[in-house]
């Protein structure tokens, strides 16, 4: 039976992408949201702003009382990722790397998947990577391991977090977003 599933998957998947483009009136972009570190105490600041071709998060990061996180989320809902083998990203950032992350549980504190994004000091970059090779994390820490074809067809949440807990200035802008 989860052969069934998994072979189901990937036929679905080919040749179709899930691509958020922030610079249209994609639907799936309404969807995303800021989370700061103050959901634990922290103190960073963060905005989202829609702009015509891209959305741009920017604010501070704060070490005081714990913090150290800004992000952008999707709410939860069903990503079945298995399909896929690669991910492009185009950003541009300063002040701080970010991470892209896909989540497969609720709960923060149990693992995610996630890949770096280095800070592009401003200059637009495109990144791709394959699904793959995203690193398995528990609460910012690399425990190994990646995710599987299994792992893929369960991811709830997709987003991007500030990836270097360091005081500072910073804007992360994206412009899409395209599993392939």
């Amino acid at each position: 039976m989860k052969l069934a599933v998994i072979i189901l998957g990937l036929i679905a998947g080919l040749g179709s992408t899930l691509t958020f483009d922030f610079g249209t009136d994609c639907a799936e972009c309404e969807d995303w949201f800021v989370v700061l570190d103050g959901v634990m105490g922290g103190r960073s600041t963060g905005v989202l702003e829609k702009k015509t071709n891209s959305y741009v998060l920017s604010g501070t990061i704060s070490l005081e009382n714990n913090g150290g996180f800004a992000s952008i989320r999707t709410s939860y809902r069903d990503y079945d990722l298995s399909g896929y083998t690669a991910i492009r990203i185009r950003y541009r950032s300063m002040g701080q790397d970010f991470g892209f992350t896909l989540n497969k549980y609720r709960q923060f504190w149990l693992p995610n998947y996630k890949v770096n994004l280095p800070v592009s000091n401003g200059k637009w970059v495109e990144k791709r990577f394959e699904l793959k090779d995203f690193g398995t994390y528990r609460l910012g820490r690399k425990t190994g391991g990646n995710p599987d074809i299994e792992d893929l067809s369960n991811i709830i949440r997709l987003g991007f977090i500030s990836n270097t807990k360091a005081a500072t200035v910073y804007s992360f802008e994206v412009d899409t977003v395209i599993f392939e």
